[in-house]
């Protein structure tokens, strides 16, 4: 049980980190969003990536 609690909680610091990430490159996209067709089509797509981990994070803190 303790192993499978510990996977889960490496899993959650994972998610955790690509949230923060994924945070800083939206504000750097939201930032930079005149200055090219290409920051607005990823700011976007880290938007999405974000609530996908946003989510994956709750369903993980549901499990513990």
């Amino acid at each position: 049980m303790e192993d499978l609690i510990e996977k889960i909680s490496h899993i959650e610091a994972q998610i955790t980190l690509n949230i923060n990430l994924l945070e800083i490159a939206r504000g750097y996209c939201e930032y930079n969003f005149d200055k090219a067709c290409e920051i607005s089509t990823l700011g976007s797509l880290i938007e999405i990536i974000l609530d996908n981990q946003q989510n994956l994070a709750k369903n993980v803190d549901g499990i513990l």
